[in-house]
This record gives C-alpha cells, structure tokens and sequence, in this order.
C-alpha cells in the first residue's frame, strides 16, 4: 500500500474551501500592505508609488494588491500608494476598503484627471511609475497609458521608474508567508512521491508522459494548478542523454520538475527515484553518490547565501568552492513567490554560468524565497563511467541569514 496515497488523500480532504482561501489571502494581503509596504517605500526617492493597468492586459503588480475576490482590473485599476496612505481607483473600488481608501466613483469620470487631482491634493512631486529596461515584472504601465497619464499631469509631477520597489514587494516574504510556502512545499513532496509509485510506474509500460499527465492531475483534482509542465525523464545506462523521455524500464533514473501555484505562491521541485530491478535489494551505491555530491553542491550554495551581494557574486563563489571540491556543478536558481520565475536575483542560468546582467546584479535580500536549483555530473563506473547528473531542486526561504528547506530535501536516491 503507498502510504503518500493515504496523505494526499488527507491533503484534498482539508484543502481549505474558498471562503477560507479568501480569508487567508486577505489577511495575508493587510499584513503586507501594513508591514511591507511603508518600509520599502521609505528606501525610495520618490514621494508615492502607482500602479494602474487595463482590465485584460494587466500590471503584473495589480494581482498582488487585489482583495481575495478578485481576479484582475476592472476597466481602468490604479492603485496610489505612500508611506502613511494607500488608495484605489476602480468601480469596484468601494468594496476595497478594508485595504484602501477608495479615490474614484464611476460618476467621477475620466480616472486620470481624479489620478492628477489627488496626486495635486497629496502634494506629491515625484511618482514611482512600473517601466523597466531589464525585469519585465517591473514594466507594467503600457505605452498608451504612460502617455495619457504624462499628458495629464503636463509636467506638474515627475516620473520615474519603479523598478526597486516593484521588485522587493514581490520578492519580500512575511512570516506568515513563509509558513504557507512551508504547508505547500509539503503538498508538493507529497504530490511527487504520489506519483513516483509500483502503483502507478510498471516497467515496459508506463510511459514519461503518463506521470507528467499524473503530477498534473494530481495537482488540478485538489484545486491546484501547475504553472509549468510538468516533466519527467530519465538516465539509462548506455544512452548519452541525460533527460530521456519515453517507456520507462527498470534501472532507469527517474527525474521530475513539479511546480503548483496556490494563492498567489509558486512553488518548485525536482527530485530523482530509481527503479528497482527485478530482486535487487538496494540501489547502486554509486547512483546514492550521485545524490550526495549533488547535496554538497546545495550545502556550498547555502554557505554562500548572504545578504547584500549580488546574484552573480553567489554564483562565481559557489561555482569556484564546487570546482575546488572536485565537483562538477552547474547552477542555476532562481526566486520563487508570486511567480515561478520570480522577481528578484537570478543566481545562473543552465546555459550561462558566467553571469547574468540585470537580474543577476540584483542584491541578495533577506526574507526571499528561492527555488534552489541545480546539478551535479558524477562518473558512475557500474555504468562505463558514464556520467550521471544528479537533478535537484527545492523551494527554500533565506530570512536571518540562513537557508531554511521548507520541507526538508532530497538527501538519498528515493527507491521505486
């Protein structure tokens, strides 16, 4: 019987409904709003921040300062925001107060001219604006409106790019944040070793595609949805490529990447299982040394982690300490939060390990969430020396200094 059947059993079970998911989103939202948002506006040199974007073609920002139960903007959405005040401008805006005060009745008309008489009425001089050269998360405000809203204020107010704060509202996490990514770090463990079962894998039938098909459904019959894929390949002795996909056999290294989006949190895994043959008792010790030497890399990348440097300084030091141990790693993390491939420091890319400019100038900053993602190559002589990449990745939160895996990791070949 597999027992992470019965969990994901008890895990659908207590899904919470959504009046509760409402709930837990909205008071998410108030903490952040009250104990986020002021701090990040103080380290800016502008007097307010806005973020406005069209119904169906949206500032990415928009989303995370929406109550519960709503979806996007309606018609025209704008949200002011300063150290000591935040209000919203939208025909739902009435319905926003718990949040915001609300700025704008349909019967006001045009939202641009009631945007310029409040921002006359606040006194403010310099407006933090979502327009961005290099992070698209930061580049909400289309063209047409950039343009009405600078013709509208003829010059009376300055505009510059809000970039940092759109950012760090989106990386920073709260504690309780924090504490639900834990909860859904979980789910996708369980999710995984669900799937990667003798119940649901046969050797010369099962295919790569059926699991993928499986995480997917696993994941939709609970009320979650995957923001990618997902996928799953293996490792065969004898084949070169390290991401094989079709009939799945015994003795093959197993890998899947699993990402869900709960709420407004991303999460994303990848972990490897290894297929038994037929009257074999253990795995490879060699295949279990894949694991290991990929933890090590996970342990230098964790060491790393300190506030205030860059993206690509961590990358260079981890990359450097790797190759110093004798491994042979490739890095390539990234934040995770309001988006899989979130806003904040890139830490590599698979095809680009020498550094990535603009996001990987990006500082390290504490309370973040990472997807700690990366590989390792080990030769494994029980496979003609063959190398075998060890795949591992898993959501983490980096607050006081250290590296916290929300639900623990990978630290053995998991045995199907």
């Amino acid at each position: 019987m597999n027992r992470f059947a019965d969990q994901y059993g008890e895990i659908g079970a207590n899904m919470p409904s959504e009046e509760e998911r409402i709930s837990e989103h909205n008071e998410v939202l108030l903490d952040r709003l009250d104990n986020i948002m002021p701090g990040l506006l103080q380290e800016e040199n502008f007097d307010a921040w806005l973020v406005i974007g069209r119904e169906n073609n949206e500032d990415p920002i928009i989303s995370t300062l929406l109550p519960g139960s709503f979806y996007g903007a309606s018609r025209i959405t704008a949200f002011l925001l300063t150290e000591d005040k935040r209000f919203v401008l939208s025909p739902y805006g009435s319905k926003m107060e718990d949040f915001y005060e609300s700025a704008w009745r349909v019967e006001d008309g045009d939202i641009l001219k009631s945007i310029a008489t409040l921002l006359e009425d606040l006194r403010i001089e310099s407006l933090g604006i979502d327009f961005s050269e290099d992070f698209a998360v930061a580049d909400g405000i289309t063209h047409s409106l950039f343009e009405s809203l600078r013709n509208q204020l003829s010059g009376k107010v300055n505009l510059v790019s809000a970039e940092n704060i759109a950012i760090n509202w989106l990386q920073t996490r709260t504690d309780r944040e924090i504490e639900i990514y834990r909860h859904l770090d979980r789910i996708a463990h369980i999710i995984i070793w669900n799937a990667f079962s003798r119940e649901n894998i046969s050797s010369g039938m099962t295919t790569t595609r059926d699991v993928e098909f499986l995480l997917k459904r696993l994941a939709v019959d609970i009320g979650l949805k995957t923001w990618f894929g997902p996928d799953v390949d293996f490792q065969r002795r004898g084949v070169e490529d390290p991401r094989s996909t079709g009939v799945i056999e015994e003795g093959d290294l197993l890998h899947c990447d699993f990402g869900f989006v709960f709420n407004g949190l991303a999460t994303d895994t990848q972990q490897m299982f290894y297929l038994k043959r037929e009257g074999q008792s253990s795995v490879l010790e060699e295949l279990q040394d894949v694991i290991f030497r990929t933890n090590e890399v996970q342990d230098i990348l964790a060491r790393n982690f300190i506030e205030g440097i860059s993206g690509n300084e961590l990358l260079r030091m981890s990359l450097k300490d790797a190759a110093e141990k004798g491994l042979d790693a490739t890095i390539y993390s990234h934040p995770v939060g309001y988006h899989g491939h979130g806003a904040g420091p890139i830490i590599g890319l698979w095809n680009n390990q020498k550094g990535i400019k603009g996001t990987g100038d990006l500082k390290i900053r504490d309370s973040t969430c990472f997807a700690m993602e990366l590989n390792n190559r080990t030769p494994v002589a029980s496979w003609s020396g063959q190398s075998v990449y060890g795949f591992l990745e898993e959501t983490v939160a980096f607050r006081d200094g250290e590296i916290d895996y929300l639900d623990g990791r990978q630290k053995e070949l998991f045995l199907i």
